[in-house]
């Protein structure tokens, strides 16, 4: 995992200099540890995991922060709650100084809820993503989202990437450790048998001790196989023999362990028949694929889910790099009533880009009307179509069509 270069080192490095702690969340198994590590090599760090860092740093919380050397480590720091109090004291003692804590958590709502009641204003939450296309490749970072509002821009966009290159990490996913060990079948399958084990016997015995692990296994399941597709909370209940109001609990604890995106409905114009449900994607395609049996590129290819799939896939590589841009933007999708749909609309400070994603090579203009009925609506500059096509180009007017290897 080492031989992988996070590109979000920066911003994690930019936030310690004005902030006196950070903390990472994100899935289990994203390379939290390995970020921690790599941003302050130097610095004391304690795992509390690890059942003797647990003890000493329990056993007299204030000493331990006062007397520790800063910079200080603290990783998977949900497993000691009083901590963050402890830390709003130390930190509060010296307020002055900067980047004295670098924390890490996972797979804990929890963690949230104690840094925002003990840590408010004191403290930087960064979320770790799975790998961006170009990590995974070790290329440079491509330029496409923080360009996304610039059409001008995006005319003149560069890749190092192959259509070969996505499928392939279509297929295998984006956490980093199954990725770089894509090659060997056993060892990469069984990560994905021993990753859902730990997330549920683990991490959500843990957290939720009475919930019932068998019914929400099956409940990832079945998010695995409807990801990609409109929300349907009955239709999970009835399937699950369970109430609605424990579908959308369960739906809150895949969202909160960063397993699962919620993506709503752009609901702007009142007047109109709207479909005012959410979409439903697993956050990882590697996950689905190990759920659906999906084992070669021949296989996703001819997979009757393909096309979800690939939506999740570039609409997820979109969602977790903007943030690193520092872009404050909301993301929706838009579907009428009368089946006019639009993947993912982008809406910021700058204006609105809604964006179709294909997963083929050729598009019939005719099937973009519903792109450009939408731009003409909302006063769009321009809509982008990402597909798989060879060529960067406008297609129209005011669409431009993105290769995905773009992005």
């Amino acid at each position: 995992m080492t031989a992988i270069i996070r590109a979000i080192n920066r911003k994690i490095k930019a936030l310690l200099k004005s902030f006196p702690c950070v903390v990472l969340i994100g899935a289990r198994q994203v390379g939290k540890t390995t970020l921690l590590k790599q941003v302050l090599p130097a610095a004391n760090y304690y795992d509390l995991e690890k059942e003797s860092d647990r003890r000493l740093v329990s056993a007299d919380l204030e000493y331990f922060l006062k007397s520790t050397p800063k910079p200080l480590i603290i990783d998977e720091a949900q497993l000691e709650p009083k901590l963050f109090n402890a830390l709003r004291v130390s930190i509060d003692e010296n307020r002055s100084s900067k980047g004295s804590f670098l924390l890490s958590g996972s797979s804990s709502p929890h963690l949230l809820k104690n840094i925002s009641e003990s840590l408010a204003g004191r403290v930087a939450i960064v979320e770790i993503p799975n790998l961006d296309w170009e990590e995974a490749f070790n290329l440079k970072e491509a330029d496409f989202v923080k360009n996304i509002f610039k059409l001008e821009k995006l005319e003149k966009l560069k890749s190092e990437l192959s259509s070969e290159n996505l499928l392939e990490l279509c297929l295998k996913g984006t956490y980093p450790e199954p990725f770089l060990e894509r090659k060997n079948k056993f060892v990469y399958q069984t990560w994905y048998e021993n990753y859902i084990k730990t997330y549920l016997e683990r991490d959500i015995r843990a957290l939720f001790p009475t919930l019932k692990l068998d019914a929400y296994r099956r409940f990832i399941s079945m998010l695995a196989f409807s990801s990609g597709e409109i929300l349907n909370n009955a239709k999970l209940a009835s399937a699950l023999d369970v109430s609605e109001p424990t579908i959308k609990n369960y739906l809150e604890i895949a969202e909160g362990t960063f397993l699962w995106r919620r993506l709503n409905p752009y609901c702007s114009n009142k007047k109109k028949s709207l479909i005012k449900s959410a979409k439903s994607y697993l956050r990882d395609t590697g996950l689905i694929n190990y759920f659906l049996k999906i084992e070669t590129k021949e296989q996703l290819l001819s997979h009757p889910n393909f096309g979800y799939i690939w939506e999740g896939f570039v609409l997820e590589q979109i969602l977790k790099t903007m943030p690193r841009h520092h872009i404050n933007f909301d993301a929706y999708y838009y579907r009428t009533k009368n089946y006019l749909e639009v993947d993912l609309i982008i809406e910021a400070a700058d204006g609105i880009v809604p964006i179709e994603i294909k997963s083929g090579s050729v598009i019939d203009i005719k099937r973009l009307n519903h792109l450009k009925s939408f731009i003409e609506e909302y006063n769009c500059k321009y809509g982008i179509l990402i597909n798989n096509a060879d060529r960067l180009t406008m297609v129209s007017e005011k669409i431009i069509q993105i290769p995905a290897r773009f992005l």
